[in-house]
């Protein structure tokens, strides 16, 4: 590729981020309401498209993704202490299989008036390096939510906190079908708290 089409392509991102981050930061609650809203319907027609994890015989009589309401409580600041060294390491997926993950920060928070603190991990093979993921369980998990966990996406700002948004907790791929193979939370990001926020449980199993 041209170096002009590299600088090209890498103001076009620049230029996304700060519209994201413009959009987002500054939002009212209407507006931040409005959003997640637009997500979850732009998702339920995910679910019945060709990429969809969803098996062929749940798409007939798909109706939804199951969520809490919104709850702004839910959307929180966490300042976050950097590992001093990013070693890769393995964390067993649903299937047996190890996946490569880089322990990135401790991300520390407070909700329902107590301090938490959990393991915010970089996928291995993500190309985009401020994107994290928060893979965790709390009190929900498997009598709400899915027995075997839910992800946050959280964006790294280079500066010493995240917002960290269970609003857009979601389920992964291997609560609609075995076949996929997902990280199990490792026991540090094991909540001793009720996360009334995000995905629900889809079906029963």
């Amino acid at each position: 590729m041209k170096k002009s089409n590299l600088f090209i392509l890498l103001i076009v991102a620049i230029v996304a981020i700060t519209i994201f981050n413009f959009l987002t930061i500054g939002e009212s609650s209407a507006d931040y309401k409005a959003r997640l809203e637009t997500e979850r319907k732009d998702k339920n027609g995910f679910m019945l498209s060709s990429s969809s994890p969803l098996l062929e015989e749940d798409k007939l009589n798909f109706k939804g993704l199951n969520y809490y309401p919104i709850d702004e409580s839910y959307k929180v600041t966490a300042r976050i202490e950097l590992t001093e060294k990013k070693q890769p390491i393995f964390i067993e997926s649903t299937t047996g299989e190890q996946l490569k993950y880089i322990p990135f920060a401790k991300a520390t928070f407070k909700l329902k008036e107590r301090e938490h603190t959990v393991m915010l991990y970089q996928d291995w093979e993500e190309r985009n390096a401020n994107k994290l993921s928060l893979m965790f369980a709390d009190e929900t998990s498997a009598i709400e939510t899915y027995g075997g966990g839910r992800y946050v996406d959280v964006m790294y700002r280079n500066t010493n906190s995240v917002v960290i948004d269970f609003n857009t907790a979601y389920n992964p791929y291997c609560h609609f079908n075995p076949e996929y193979s997902c990280p199990i939370p490792p026991r540090e990001n094991m909540l001793n708290v009720a996360i009334e926020a995000g995905e629900k449980i889809y079906k029963n199993d």
